[in-house]
């Protein structure tokens, strides 16, 4: 507002998925090649093993709108996740199979990406959410809720939660609103990304350091629970060192025992 205040600005609110990030790149409507988002300079070709989840199209849809988007490169960005329920249902099964069982649904969504085997990805439940879609057919997007839609148009899941605000004060509501029903959305989520609306904006408000002026990470509280210590042992170390341990009853704390 310092920096534009003859604009008025809307904000842009969508929940931050708890997942591995990564970019779909489609060449003329085609997914060519798949990259985790890595080091932010080098991330890891996984292709192959993305082409295995369910609700990535291998072809964007063609219709009059989306026409556009089936000339030259489309990058599509997103979270791959694994919901709630197929990460329950996994552990399940395994409990059942006599295996051990994954800690939690981020961990396991980002190293099953990274198997070399593609069977192994194909067989457990992972989706893709998208958030942002960038290449010279999207240069004409003017707002992130209308590239939104248009990922909709190109048959792309993303979150049907994300929504627009005039004021700061509609932003916190909304972000208090999310925070009481968390637990009951489809995946682990740990905040909200706020940003710009406009496109333009978001581009003119430009980068203090690495941070984007445009756009701000709300973080909820971490997860807490109650448990009950069982026991305490003297742990000795290499030194010679008494350290106190205290061992407690298992508790899942965000997913994770």
């Amino acid at each position: 507002q310092k920096l534009i205040p003859a604009e008025s600005i809307q904000f842009f609110v969508d929940i931050k998925m708890d997942g591995l990030a990564c970019a779909l790149i489609y060449e003329d409507g085609i997914l060519q090649q798949a990259i985790t988002r890595g080091d932010s300079f080098r991330g890891e070709d996984v292709t192959t093993n993305i082409r295995t989840i369910k609700n990535i199209p291998l072809r964007i849809r063609d219709t009059n709108e989306t026409k556009p988007y089936h000339k030259g490169r489309v990058e599509i960005r997103g979270e791959v996740v694994m919901l709630k329920k197929d990460f329950n249902a996994l552990n399940k099964q395994r409990t059942t199979d006599g295996l051990p069982t994954f800690a939690n649904p981020r961990n396991l969504a980002a190293g099953t990406i990274r198997q070399l085997d593609p069977k192994l990805v194909a067989a457990r439940p992972l989706s893709f959410r998208a958030y942002d879609i960038l290449g010279e057919a999207a240069q004409d997007i003017t707002t992130n809720i209308q590239a939104y839609r248009i990922l909709s148009s190109l048959g792309i899941v993303r979150n049907q939660e994300a929504a627009v605000f005039d004021t700061v004060k509609d932003v916190l509501a909304f972000a208090e609103t999310v925070k009481n029903k968390r637990d009951s959305l489809p995946f682990y989520i740990d905040g909200l990304v706020i940003k710009v609306n406009s496109r333009r904006q978001y581009q003119s408000l430009g980068i203090v350091g690495k941070q984007p002026r445009g756009a701000a990470a709300l973080k909820y509280p971490a997860e807490q629970a109650t448990t009950a210590i069982k026991d305490i042992v003297i742990s000795i170390g290499r030194t010679g060192a008494a350290t106190p341990v205290a061992v407690f009853d298992p508790v899942q704390v965000a997913g994770t025992t």
